[in-house]
């Protein structure tokens, strides 16, 4: 049995601990904890990994493929997302939540790993509070989700 080497990066605004890394599992699965900030959380999207969320801490909304219905999960509450659904989850709360998510075969940890910042000790973000969201740079989150397989569904904006 090999020991993660608890791998730390930044993904939007989030502080990812990547507990066990697909390399470790001969990518059958990965285990990724996610801590939130409040409000944080991605836009709607579908990818080939089958995730299952664990609420370690915190009070969530889930959007399982109805945009409209989201889902209350506070801490206890599991989320199985299948391969390809619609899926988005927001930190509801007005502090840090935490998520653990497993996720098959783990796939989506190399899209989080090109996407992510690297962790400065010295300078963590503050997870206390909500993100300035205008200064997240969304640039590579898109430009490689096609490469990842991970399909944003955005609303559409009308053009003036």
């Amino acid at each position: 049995m090999s020991q993660s080497k608890n791998e730390q990066i930044i993904v939007l605004s989030d502080l990812m601990h990547i507990r066990v890394a697909p390399e470790e599992t001969g990518h059958t699965y990965a285990v990724v904890e996610d801590i939130v900030p409040p409000l944080a959380g991605p836009p709607p999207h579908t990818h080939p990994d089958e995730e299952v969320f664990y609420i370690v801490e915190g009070e969530f909304e889930f959007i399982l493929n109805d945009l409209a219905n989201p889902m209350p999960a506070k801490a206890g509450s599991v989320i199985h997302v299948p391969s390809m659904a619609l899926h988005t989850y927001r930190n509801v709360g007005n502090k840090p939540g935490k998520l653990l998510a497993i996720l098959t075969p783990g796939d989506l940890v190399q899209y989080f790993r090109a996407i992510s910042s690297p962790v400065d000790p010295d300078n963590l973000p503050d997870l206390t509070q909500v993100p300035d969201f205008s200064k997240l740079d969304l640039t590579k989150v898109f430009a490689l989700a096609p490469e990842h397989k991970v399909n944003f569904i955005l609303p559409d904006v009308p053009q003036n």
